[in-house]
């Protein structure tokens, strides 16, 4: 009600669509957009990857021992129980400048100066908001794609011994079929929850450019009334394109679960 007019604490509430105009011709909305389309995709997309990395290790490791499973596990899925909050905390004081890494390198004497040291963190990039959210997306579509690994049945060997497959060969052509749809689904999820994500960009960000999150929690700090209509606009916008993303995520749901039936 607000974001078309409708405002009490104004004196005058009359139906306008000029909140919704101001937002959608604004080129900062789009800079925004852009912006947060951009570093979730990049991160999501990272952490497609690295999960898919990390469930051949498992595979690896449960054909041949290289290393106990199941710690390793534990080790890849602890991040899940930190808090965005408290990981985008940890990585800014581990990466940015006269951070932990820094002094240490420094002391060591691989780096003289202040200069020596990349800009990680609150850069223009968003290094590292990547990071810290490849960090915490990771070990969730690890955990969610791992019970299908080890549910890997004996039959499927005899079956990678029968077409004589290596090992690259039997993940790539058994096992990842079989998780495919699992880790699909995660990528849609973490892409989800990361497009209304503020604490990690507010911590790791900078000013300009920034995400709509935190683009809309800088408004309303404002304190000025004018801008409350500008702020449920950006908000209905930002709910929208995540039912988007969720309707994506439930389309891509639905035809992995009619797939699978048909494979097994």
């Amino acid at each position: 009600m607000t974001s078309i007019g409708y405002n009490r604490v104004l004196s005058e509430s009359y139906f306008t669509l000029d909140y919704y105009k101001d937002v959608l011709y604004s080129k900062e909305f789009y800079e925004s957009l852009i912006y947060t389309i951009k570093i979730n995709t990049i991160a999501s997309f990272i952490a497609f990857l690295l999960t898919v990395i990390v469930l051949f290790l498992v595979f690896l490791s449960k054909r041949k021992g290289y290393f106990y499973t199941k710690f390793f596990q534990k080790v890849i899925e602890a991040p899940v129980f930190l808090p965005y909050l408290v990981s985008a905390y940890g990585v800014l004081l581990l990466l940015m400048r006269r951070g932990v890494i820094h002094n240490f390198l420094f002391k060591i004497g691989l780096i003289s100066s202040i200069e020596d040291f990349p800009v990680l963190t609150n850069d223009r990039y968003g290094v590292g908001i990547i990071l810290t959210y490849v960090w915490k997306a990771l070990p969730f579509m690890t955990m969610m794609s791992l019970p299908i690994v080890f549910r890997i049945d004996k039959k499927w060997d005899s079956l990678g011994k029968l077409y004589n497959l290596s090992n690259v060969q039997f993940f790539k052509k058994i096992v990842f079929p079989l998780v495919f749809p699992t880790i699909s689904v995660s990528f849609f999820m973490v892409l989800t929850y990361l497009f209304a994500s503020f604490e990690t960009p507010y911590i790791l960000g900078v000013t300009h450019p920034r995400v709509l999150s935190v683009w809309v929690f800088d408004s309303y700090t404002k304190m000025s009334l004018d801008l409350r209509g500008k702020i449920m606009v950006m908000n209905i916008l930002i709910s929208s394109i995540s039912l988007l993303f969720g309707g994506l995520m439930c389309s891509a749901l639905k035809f992995f679960t009619k797939f699978g039936e048909r494979e097994w």
